[in-house]
């Protein structure tokens, strides 16, 4: 039983650790060199390789009413990665900028709930 559960702790971590670097590793390929050199020197400084890297994500969006444009604007505003959006009068489009550790998959999780769908997505990194 320990043993099995140190598998899991193990596993846990390890899939973590390389979800991140997969997040890492794409934000670093299209990112021009301003905000390479940025994650060079963190990562030389020792600290979280993103600090200081935002973003600014342009999501098309469907299937967001009245009532899920009000809860999607609660969980913007609410997630602490976030540091401001406009999202469209009609439901059809947001514009968020946030910390680079907030992804498309991120925003996903906050729209499931919903019952909205991603129609179009741009992301480009600045520091």
């Amino acid at each position: 039983m320990k043993n099995y559960l140190l598998l899991i702790a193990f596993s846990t971590i390890f899939l973590t650790f390389k979800s991140y670097g997969q997040v890492y590793e794409k934000i670093y390929s299209v990112s021009g060199s301003e905000v390479q050199n940025q994650i060079n020197q963190n990562k030389m400084a020792g600290i979280d390789i993103l600090t200081g890297v935002k973003a600014h994500h342009v999501i098309g969006l469907a299937g967001i009413g009245a009532s899920q444009k009000a809860a999607l604007e609660t969980s913007l505003t609410n997630d602490s990665r976030v540091i401001s959006f406009v999202l469209s009068e009609d439901g059809t489009s947001v514009i968020i900028e946030s910390q680079a550790v907030f992804t498309k998959e991120e925003f996903q999780t906050i729209l499931q709930p919903l019952n909205g769908t991603i129609t179009g997505y741009a992301a480009e990194y600045s520091i």
